[in-house]
């Protein structure tokens, strides 16, 4: 079993793919409501991704923060718009803690997903191909009808779309997608994040939003092993 660690100190997890390793950290918590998974596309991890984390830290949740670009990908232009590749590598990663906890290495819990802008679309493709495995997704902005429209109407993971209430474009795009999707769905509006995501209430809001979904449907899902 892989030991529990104190908020802030993550366990490395990486996977290969086509381009080098792809690299995240594990953060777990005694008696956790279940486990999100914070998918982005970057050369680093994004320092709002790690504001989040602590954030869903704070509300009972473990968290596992993963970049699915690789660094030698640095080079590749718009490489993560690549919707059915960063796919493909999010369900590599989910395989691997699933396969940990079949083994008994991680505490069988809940698993939830959550993704901001391009990679909206991605968490989405991915719950529809491993419903049974993801509990409730959480997307900021992004256009997730970029998923597919097959993955859309075949979603039955309770899923939280998130739109800063000034982004008149994404909301009309995101009620529009939502009225392919058939589970539960909800479309709230947050206040602008703007640039400094530190000092901004909308950037609290949608942290807020995120771990109560999370945490509900979390308390409704038991987890399944595949």
């Amino acid at each position: 079993m892989i030991d529990i660690t104190p908020d802030g100190f993550g366990i490395p997890i990486s996977v290969p793919s086509e381009h080098g390793l792809l690299h995240g950290q594990l953060t777990l918590l005694p008696d956790s409501h279940g486990l999100v998974v914070l998918a982005h596309a970057a050369l680093a991890l994004d320092e709002r991704d790690d504001v989040l984390a602590s954030l869903f830290r704070q509300a009972g949740l473990a968290t596992l923060s993963i970049d699915l670009l690789a660094r030698q990908e640095e080079r590749f232009s718009d490489v993560h718009n690549n919707v059915p590749l960063l796919a493909k590598r999010l369900l590599d990663f989910l395989g691997l803690i699933k396969n940990r906890m079949l083994l008994g290495e991680l505490q069988t819990q809940p698993i939830g997903l959550c993704a901001a802008n391009a990679t909206s679309p991605v968490v989405v493709r991915v719950a529809a191909l491993r419903d049974h495995d993801i509990a409730a997704i959480v997307c900021r902005g992004g256009l997730i009808d970029l998923a597919g429209m097959l993955y859309l109407r075949s979603l039955e993971s309770p899923l939280l779309l998130l739109v800063e209430e000034t982004d008149k474009q994404r909301i009309v795009s995101g009620r529009r997608a939502l009225q392919e999707v058939n589970c539960r769905k909800e479309l709230k509006l947050i206040p602008e994040i703007g640039l400094d995501y530190a000092a901004s209430s909308g950037y609290e809001s949608a942290a807020r939003e995120a771990s109560h979904w999370f945490v509900k449907h979390f308390k409704e899902a038991s987890p399944v092993l595949p």
